[in-house]
């Protein structure tokens, strides 16, 4: 499996390919669509955003009200669709501050929700508005980020092991927005100005030997000297395009949704228009400029540039300006920052517009752009056409079009693309058949986005190994709903193919696992298995540290095929003064779901295997099991370890268990289980928690989990 085409980080060192995609149905005129994939390289969607004259976005048009041109060609969309995502709020106990993280990610439908990329251009934003940028990336995650949606988190420095792949998980995005800092190389007028300066010195020097330094000539030196880091800014650019470039490559398999690249940065600081050093650097600088558009294009991934700055860089160049001892010099006067920061801004709003994003420059209100970016992924037309491939030329560019029948309407759309390499498409195609088993697998998990054609369950816990290390334990639920069996002899027989693959944060696949179950069964089990599904359970050893696990299955009968990444980060059990495991959950109906299992061994830890539902019966009994390990002294201590069910509608609590142990030496491991019948719970969700506090050091660990009684 090719690990860079895995998570986001490592997008920064690959320029994948398009692979091959699985046709989808068309959606019907009104239809909301899901995402899909076409095995059409010539179908080509455009997203137009309506609005009146006063800026309202304009609801109720229909294909009749829109033309769409291509080259000057009139073209006959085939999806006609108006998307309207509303922002929800993922669902926070009464008692707790925040949403609690879940433990359980489940493909029970298609991705339908927003693609947001967060790009920190950390190589073009000062190291002063390192907070800035941070609170305010930050502050989208928590208002705007929905439960259905997903985003990532790059850096154009190409820091993988800071970034964050795509995820919903607030957590994570927020701890990968916190370890930006900005890097942004001086200005160019200052480096400038302060070599005048140097320049300055020695002609004085040269004046105590009679010369002169006001000739025309000492002026014309002072004018034209070349700021030192003229390559660096050059090289800094490149990276930053590259960064975009390969986003939007990335991203190139999403259809059916907006894909918005928000880029934090102060622009790319580098003059590609400086009349004396026009060169190699400005050359490839444009070359790669258009090549970041032409891909973020021919992907139909909208790039908004964010200046952090806001409004409060003008006082500073008002004051440079009025200061300056040298107002003859341009980089000595507010012009010359003027046209510093211009020409900054300028690549932001260029990325923008060629893309049929938005530029946030000059604001005063950033919150209030950041707003506008949710409107524009959330509520738009959507219409999509085939092309005439035959047209199609090497780096021709297809210009689009879209007009408004009905007067006094204004519609931003996409302004064209470049034709996909239809020969680099087939390679991959035929690259992917190639590498072994299970294709459609194999290209499934290769995918940006989650795939819920086939409806599965994870879980994934993370616990000290016997060697000391880490381990992850992994149920995967399969449901039998999405089985289709094929009849033989009065038999019913099915493949199901599970695949998990782990990358660590530097995209390094440090483990994974492939199980296949071959069922053939007499009518009465398989409806029992249509009704429980089926179970596989494996455990992965993985050192300390942050992981997305990939994980894929496949059912071969009808070829349906379901995905999703989970995220988890392993503890260093060894170093830790004071750790808890994951919390593991079963129930008295877990052994009744067939479950397939390799090397993992749960019997130490439940008296059944792990389940990845947390949705149960008033009829189950619920068995938790957490793990603490203290590691913070050699002197005997007394931990006290505390389990406790509450209704998270109004915090009651309905049980509560207490265990106490004594630490006799560093690094101990304490269990702790607990069984309780849900029979007198009524239905709806509750928390469970676990608490385990020493007695010593005040050290504590804290787990929690939701779920629901039906």
């Amino acid at each position: 499996m090719r690990r860079t085409l895995i998570v986001v980080p490592a997008l920064a060192l690959c320029a994948a390919v398009v692979a091959a995609r699985q046709s989808a149905p068309v959606p019907a005129p009104g239809q909301q669509p899901g995402v899909t994939f076409r095995a059409e390289t010539n179908f080509v969607e455009v997203h137009a955003i309506v609005t009146d004259e006063k800026g309202a976005f304009v609801r109720g048009l229909t294909p009749a009200d829109f033309e769409v041109y291509e080259d000057g060609r009139l073209q006959s969309p085939t999806v006609f669709s108006f998307v309207d995502l509303g922002v929800e709020r993922p669902f926070t106990p009464s008692t707790a501050a925040a949403p609690i993280e879940p433990d359980v990610r489940a493909t029970t439908r298609t991705f339908d929700g927003r693609i947001y990329i967060l790009v920190l251009d950390d190589l073009h934003t000062s190291i002063t508005r390192t907070n800035g940028v941070r609170e305010i990336a930050k502050r989208f995650v928590d208002q705007y980020l929905g439960p259905a949606d997903l985003a990532a988190v790059v850096y154009t420095s190409g820091r993988q092991e800071a970034g964050q792949e795509l995820t919903n998980n607030r957590r994570l995005l927020k701890a990968a927005i916190d370890r930006f800092q900005g890097e942004k190389l001086p200005s160019a007028g200052a480096e400038k100005l302060a070599q005048h300066i140097l320049s300055q010195e020695v002609e004085q020097s040269r004046v105590e030997e009679g010369q002169s330094i006001r000739s025309p000539e000492a002026l014309q030196r002072a004018q034209v000297i070349r700021d030192p880091f003229d390559q660096q800014r050059a090289l800094y650019a490149r990276r930053s395009l590259d960064a975009i470039e390969n986003v939007a490559r990335w991203l190139a398999d999403v259809q059916g949704r907006r894909k918005a690249l928000l880029l934090f940065s102060e622009g790319f600081d580098y003059d590609i228009y400086q009349p004396f050093f026009v060169g190699r650097e400005s050359d490839l600088i444009v070359t790669e400029s258009r090549e970041a558009i032409a891909a973020a294009q021919r992907a139909n991934v909208n790039v908004y540039g964010i200046d952090p700055r806001g409004m409060s860089q003008f006082p500073e160049m008002i004051q440079i300006g009025a200061t300056s001892d040298y107002p003859q010099l341009e980089y000595g006067r507010f012009q010359g920052q003027l046209k510093e920061l211009l020409l900054a801004q300028e690549s932001l709003m260029s990325l923008s517009d060629e893309t049929g994003g938005l530029a946030i420059v000059n604001s005063g209100d950033l919150a209030g752009g950041l707003g506008r970016i949710v409107l524009d992924n959330s509520r738009y037309y959507l219409l999509g056409y085939y092309s005439d491939s035959s047209r199609w030329s090497r780096n021709r560019f297809m210009k689009i079009e879209v007009r408004l029948k009905r007067p006094g309407l204004r519609v931003r759309a996409r302004t064209g693309y470049l034709p996909p390499d239809t020969r680099a498409i087939e390679r991959a195609r035929e690259a992917d058949v190639k590498a072994g088993t299970s294709p459609a697998l194999r290209a499934a998990l290769n995918k940006p986005v989650p795939i819920g054609d086939l409806p599965f369950r994870a879980f994934a816990g993370a616990l000290r190994s016997p060697d000391n290390k880490g381990q992850v334990l992994l149920a995967v639920e399969v449901d039998g709903s999405g089985l289709r069996f094929t009849e033989q002899n009065g038999r019913f027989a099915e493949t199901v193919e599970v695949s998990i693959v782990a990358a660590d944060a530097r995209a390094r696949v440090q483990g994974g696992d492939r199980q296949a179950f071959n069922l053939n069964l007499l009518p009465e089990t398989r409806e029992r298995v249509v009704q429980s599904g089926v179970r596989m359970v494996t455990q992965l050893p993985l050192p300390p540290g942050r992981y997305q696990i990939r994980i894929g299955a496949y059912e071969a009968t009808g070829g349906l095929v379901g995905t999703l990444p989970y995220d988890i980060e392993v503890p260093d059990f060894v170093k830790t003064p004071f750790v808890m495991s994951s919390l593991f959950l079963t129930s008295s109906t877990a052994s009744a779901v067939p479950t397939g299992s390799t090397e993992a061994d749960w019997k130490g830890l439940l008296p059944a295997p792990p389940v990845a539902t947390r949705v149960f019966s008033a009829a189950e009994t619920l068995t938790w099991f957490v793990e603490v390990y203290d590691n913070s002294s050699d002197t005997a201590h007394a931990i006290t370890m505390t389990g406790t069910i509450a209704d998270a509608r109004d915090g009651r609590t309905i049980v509560q268990a207490r265990d106490s142990r004594t630490v006799q030496r560093r690094g101990q491991g304490h269990g702790f289980t607990t069984d309780y019948p849900l029979r007198d719970l009524k239905p709806g969700p509750y928390v469970l928690a676990v608490e385990a506090v020493s007695a010593t050091g005040g050290h504590s660990a804290r787990r929690e989990i939701l779920f629901d009684v039906k």
